[in-house]
């Protein structure tokens, strides 16, 4: 369970004078120049973590004449938290600005850091402006790179109220800190190298500064900056050609780097709508994949797709339509917040976990007291696809509470290798009559659906009362028809796992986990 709330403020620690108009003026002059604060008199929102960025923020926001309250948010996860908001109270107040101290709480487990993000601005004001320095801009380009993000991605993050110091580097607020006496505190999740963002800082960035022989800090935040340039002329033009970005026959019509834009700030503004989505909901950008699938559905290719965030999008009489889809109630996986490695026997082809063990037994529990209480009535036939479902259908016909028959049929649409070939063939039918029958069908992963939607087909001409489907993983911008997934379990990215039931050439199915697989593919 997740919560908000608001807490009492620290109590107060040993007076320490408030620091002087003037000295505040002398360490902040030369800085203020490369910020970009609103023109004073006016009121700012600052998130200070008690880290050096975040407190140079707020001094900074005072010096330049703003009426600046500091939010501390608590995630209450770490022993000894109540002092950091204590350090952000008493800087506050040395400052002259406001304090505010809230709380969240978040369980423990998968998605841990995009879930704690979600929480955090969750909590804060809206516009609220945030630390980020130059440092952080251009980890966020080359984290944007790795994901395969495009010319949005590599102009980073916008400067302006909400990043106000984007011009500085981490040295000068730290530097700034030590000048004024404000006690700062040290994040021990910035050195957890399970987060991309902190392997970025410790070893891509020194990696890239050696083999450069330059600082790369500054050349990838001109580049943000060239690139944020470009992205507005780009979205002017994209406005003049699709200003319906769902009418499908202007999307067809417009060049191809014009409907994309089109497309990705409609996709955008869709995630937008729903409850848990906006800034800091942790939801990623639309993929370029999502963007030519929703392409390919206005140039009637397909009739429909499944696109991250948990959208589907479908055409009907020339527009397109969005509605959620497949992933609304789950719980998305990144690749990077994979963690766990995989044994030494399954290295080096086997990468991190994706979902552990611990989370599999957790969501398939939950799967099947839906189950139960949806069919208590006329329990259904299982019927598993081998060889990928046999672990979880084991696993999943233990937590339903209800005398379910199993039945096992096994299709084929990969081979050995590792994309689906897109001709299915029925290796194994069913033995089990069908006919007037509940039946569900309990499926490892589902990609582009075709295999699925083929085998849905097959069963419901036997003239079952319902054919539905239980689906482990879901690969979040494959699906190329429309699909009707009653049950999931995880969503993922868009790349070749094994494990739990999962092979490439029959190997790796009995790893307990989900990982990445990272070996040769054929």
């Amino acid at each position: 369970m997740s919560g908000v709330g608001t807490a009492p403020a620290p109590a107060p620690g040993p007076r320490i004078e408030p620091l002087t108009s003037g000295e505040l003026a002398t360490a902040t002059d030369e800085l203020l120049g490369r910020c970009c604060f609103p023109a004073p008199p006016g009121r700012i929102s600052c998130a200070v973590s008690g880290g050096a960025d975040s407190l140079a923020l707020l001094a900074l926001a005072v010096a330049s004449g703003l009426q600046a309250t500091a939010v501390h948010v608590d995630h209450g996860l770490r022993a000894g938290s109540a002092v950091e908001a204590a350090t952000v109270a008493a800087a506050a107040a040395r400052l002259g600005a406001g304090f505010e101290a809230r709380t969240v709480s978040v369980d423990d487990g998968q998605n841990l850091e995009e879930r704690l993000r979600t929480a955090r601005f969750a909590a804060l004001p809206a516009a609220v402006a945030t630390g980020h320095t130059m440092d952080d801009q251009a980890e966020t380009v080359l984290a944007n790179l790795l994901r395969g993000s495009g010319l949005d991605g590599l102009a980073g993050m916008a400067p302006g109220p909400e990043h106000p110091i984007l011009g500085l580097r981490r040295a000068e607020t730290r530097a700034l800190c030590d000048t004024l006496g404000l006690g700062v505190f040290e994040d021990p999740t910035n050195d957890d190298p399970r987060h991309l963002r902190n392997r970025i800082r410790a070893e891509l960035l020194p990696l890239c500064a050696e083999i450069s022989g330059r600082d790369p800090v500054p050349i990838l935040a001109r580049t943000a900056a060239l690139a944020g340039d470009d992205c507005e002329v780009l979205d002017d033009a994209a406005d003049l050609a699709v200003p319906d970005p769902t009418d499908a026959h202007l999307l067809s019509a417009a060049a191809v780097p014009l409907a994309r834009r089109a497309v990705r700030r409609w996709l955008r503004d869709v995630g937008a709508t729903a409850p848990t989505t906006g800034r800091g909901s942790g939801h990623h950008p639309p993929s370029a994949a999502d963007v030519a699938r929703v392409l390919d559905v206005a140039a009637g290719g397909a009739v429909a797709t499944e696109v991250s965030g948990g959208w589907r999008v479908r055409r009907s009489h020339g527009r397109l339509y969005a509605s959620p889809g497949v992933a609304t109630n789950v719980t998305p996986v990144h690749t990077d917040e994979a963690a766990v490695d995989a044994p030494d026997w399954a290295l080096p082809a086997v990468g991190p976990e994706l979902v552990s063990k611990e989370a599999l037994a957790q969501r398939i529990a939950e799967l099947g007291a839906a189950i139960t209480a949806d069919y208590r009535d006329d329990p259904p036939l299982l019927v598993a696809v081998l060889k990928g479902a046999m672990a979880f259908v084991s696993d999943l016909s233990r937590e339903i509470a209800l005398p379910v028959d199993i039945d096992f049929m096994a299709v084929s649409s990969y081979g050995s290798a590792t994309k689906t070939s897109g001709v299915v063939r029925i290796v194994k039918d069913l033995d089990a009559q069908i006919e007037d029958r509940e039946v569900l069908v309990v499926e490892d992963i589902v990609d582009s659906g075709l295999t699925l939607n083929y085998l849905r087909r097959y069963l419901q001409a036997r003239n079952p009362k319902n054919v539905e489907v239980c689906a482990l993983l879901v690969k979040e911008g494959e699906q190329r028809v429309e699909l009707d997934l009653r049950y999931i379990g995880f969503t993922i990215p868009s790349s070749f796992v094994v494990g739990y039931g999962l092979d490439v050439d029959e190997r790796y199915r009995n790893l307990p986990a989900v990982h990445r697989y990272r070996g040769e593919k054929t």
